[in-house]
């Protein structure tokens, strides 16, 4: 790399397809990258300093590299990637000034957070003249945007970012396992209600609050309970010992898991049986709403109007309480963002997206 390369480095978000409010609870998930991105351009310099403008927000950060950074604010997620890099031994030989773009709507379910902690990994690594496997990008990036910040959360959102397209994930306590699906889906909309969510974190904590003391209940009255192992008619009635919102939050995970399982098998299969398919994310959106908690009226009017123009099944996106939700609309992908738009959603047709990658010319 000389001095003035130009580099863009390109991560995508993510859609959960299946296993929404799983992951940091240890269960399996289905997420497919997205081609909403983060964009980072700029040109490399000597100088070992760092100049970036953020033009979806109008901020900008300045900081030299080579010492252990103050963060500004909470989640300082450019900051955090060189914070953590540099504490695995990575060492930029050059700095860089940069423009960041995003395409994707803030806190709305899409993993944009993700998205730009992966990006701002991978800035370090090609500053550092280091490749990094996809896993490693993915272990990076949860390390800067999670662990750093001590939020609460999974990896399913660096993992979909950092290996594109869609994969099924299975989380060990010594590393994630990732499968990818040959499942190239067509004709997913994107609608944004426009609700701006409270407390995203939060909403995380208190589902793995309630849940986990769930798991360990049953753990006390069943033998070898295994959250992603024992099937729900096994628990049905040690659960009804518990108290809500524990016993139906509980009951609801397993659920997902269960579902999580039939989707693996289905996207497996080719042709794709799209149907199905829609039938499992209706299914997938229920327990959400009714089990979890996580929709609202402006998100199920909007997943109303998909359904009667034609989206053969929609789900609430992230955490819930406002944001996204998705619809699987193929062939009628018009029709559906229409109908969204006017019950007042912004809509957005995607793709699913190949990966992060760095780029220099």
């Amino acid at each position: 790399m000389s001095n003035q390369d130009s580099i863009e480095v390109v991560a995508p978000g993510r859609v959960c397809l299946f296993g929404e409010h799983s992951d940091y609870l240890g269960l399996p998930v289905i997420p497919a990258a997205i081609d909403l991105c983060i964009k980072l351009k700029g040109h490399s310099i000597a100088d070992l300093h760092v100049s970036v403008r953020y033009l979806d927000t109008e901020e900008s950060d300045r900081f030299d590299i080579g010492e252990q950074l103050e963060y500004r604010h909470d989640r300082d997620y450019l900051r955090s990637a060189f914070n953590v890099m540099a504490r695995h031994g990575f060492k930029p030989g050059q700095g860089i000034e940069a423009e960041i773009t995003g395409g994707i709507p803030i806190a709305a379910g899409l993993s944009s957070s993700s998205a730009l902690t992966v990006a701002s990994i991978l800035l370090v690594a090609h500053l550092s003249g280091a490749h990094l496997a996809e896993s490693e990008i993915a272990r990076f990036a949860y390390l800067a945007e999670v662990a750093e910040f001590n939020e609460s959360g999974g990896m399913q959102d660096h993992l979909s970012s950092a290996y594109g397209g869609v994969i099924h994930l299975r989380f060990s306590e010594s590393s994630p396992e990732v499968t990818r699906i040959p499942a190239n889906l067509k004709g997913i909309v994107i609608g944004d209600s426009l609700e701006s969510k409270e407390d995203t974190v939060g909403d995380l904590a208190f589902i793995r609050e309630t849940v986990e003391p769930g798991y360990q209940r049953l753990s006390h009255v069943i033998d070898s309970f295994s959250p992603t192992r024992t099937p729900v008619e096994d628990v049905t009635a040690p659960l009804e010992e518990l108290q809500e919102p524990t016993r139906t939050m509980t009951k609801t995970t397993l659920l997902n898991r269960d579902l999580t399982r039939q989707a693996l098998q289905v996207l497996n299969k080719q042709p794709l049986d799209y149907e199905k398919i829609g039938q499992m994310l209706n299914e997938h959106h229920r327990l959400l709403r009714d089990g979890l908690n996580r929709s609202t009226d402006k998100i199920e009017s909007m997943i109303t109007a998909a359904q009667k123009a034609g989206a053969l099944g929609c789900k609430i996106n992230g955490s819930g309480g406002g944001g996204t939700m998705m619809a699987l609309a193929p062939n009628k992908e018009k029709e559906v963002a229409e109908a969204i738009r006017e019950v007042g959603g912004e809509t957005y047709r995607i793709h699913i997206h190949r990966g992060a990658d760095v780029s220099v010319q």
